[in-house]
């Protein structure tokens, strides 16, 4: 009976030690019987069906195969030959401060160029005692431009008045005729025509004709000798009589435009040529003394005309 029990219990250890048992990374276990083991499979069996199909499954898939005999087998997953490994170092992170993007305020000039009219008064004008206000139309790409100015009198032309005594001698051009001085600048009016060099840059200098008719109103002593009957004597005897002038300008002008922005520029001019006085009232000629008294026109500077300008803008 002792040797029927050992016998029983002998077969029973030898049949669960029969079979390879096969432990899978999800936690399974399977009975198997190993049928070739490679580099990167395993075929095996079920234990309870080894007339069945073979099955192939990965090594990555397995934690460990323990075999019949009691040994055993633990895939750590080593790369095979086909597998890369790349290792890359840490690296050190820098983290600097962000800084604040600087915006770019100023106006491309496409948007500077859109306007094309100019509304400016001229901020020298009060000095000469006129108001000045002009308009300036740029036009073929903005190579070109069309200048109008009207000024308008308000008190006597200071300017004027010195330029007079220095390139336009009226008051010495004829005998017995002194004190010539303008009241006032009644009105102006203007036309220019100018070549923008550099039309489509945000500064650009123009040059080009400019003609213009002003009139003034002013006043002139005449002074002249008579024999009084009472005493036998020469006295001198002073008339004063107003005068109406107009004046013509012929002149080039040149200038620099300043676009500031899209709505504002700035404009600075200086114009330098000749002028033409034409009397509609009173002429001194017809006052002074003629013959051995006249004296002969001394004005011959061919350039007796300058403007300045100085002016400040709406654009549109």
């Amino acid at each position: 009976m002792k040797i029927l029990f050992c016998l029983i219990f002998l077969i029973a250890f030898t049949s669960n030690y029969a079979q390879d048992q096969l432990f899978k990374k999800d936690n399974s276990k399977l009975d198997v019987k190993i049928i070739e083991i490679n580099q990167t499979e395993v075929k095996y069996k079920l234990f309870t069906y080894q007339d069945g199909p073979t099955i192939i499954i990965s090594k990555s898939d397995l934690a460990m195969i323990i075999y019949q005999n009691g040994t055993h087998e633990v895939f750590n997953n080593q790369p095979t030959p086909t597998q890369t490994i790349v290792v890359t170092q840490p690296k050190t992170v820098e983290f600097k401060p962000i800084e604040p993007q600087k915006q770019d305020n100023t106006p491309k000039i496409e948007e500077l160029l859109e306007t094309k009219n100019l509304i400016s008064c001229n901020i020298l004008e009060p000095l000469n005692g006129t108001f000045s206000i002009s308009y300036l139309r740029e036009f073929a790409n903005n190579y070109f431009n069309v200048y109008v100015p009207v000024s308008v009198g308000f008190t006597k032309p200071f300017l004027n008045q010195s330029m007079e005594s220095t390139f336009n001698t009226h008051n010495y051009n004829y005998d017995y005729i002194n004190n010539f001085t303008f009241d006032r600048k009644v009105a102006e009016v203007g036309l220019a025509i100018h070549f923008q060099t550099s039309g489509k840059k945000a500064v650009t200098h123009f040059v080009g004709p400019y003609v213009s008719v002003a009139q003034y109103t002013g006043t002139f002593d005449e002074q002249y000798y008579y024999n009084d009957p009472y005493t036998g004597y020469y006295t001198n005897q002073t008339t004063q009589h107003s005068f109406v002038m107009n004046r013509y300008y012929f002149m080039i002008n040149n200038g620099i435009l300043f676009r500031i922005t899209k709505n504002f520029n700035m404009m600075m001019m200086a114009a330098v040529g000749y002028s033409q006085n034409e009397f509609i009232a009173n002429d001194p000629k017809n006052f002074g003394r003629s013959g051995y008294y006249y004296i002969p026109n001394r004005n011959v500077f061919p350039i007796n005309a300058f403007k300045f300008n100085l002016s400040m803008g709406y654009r549109f």
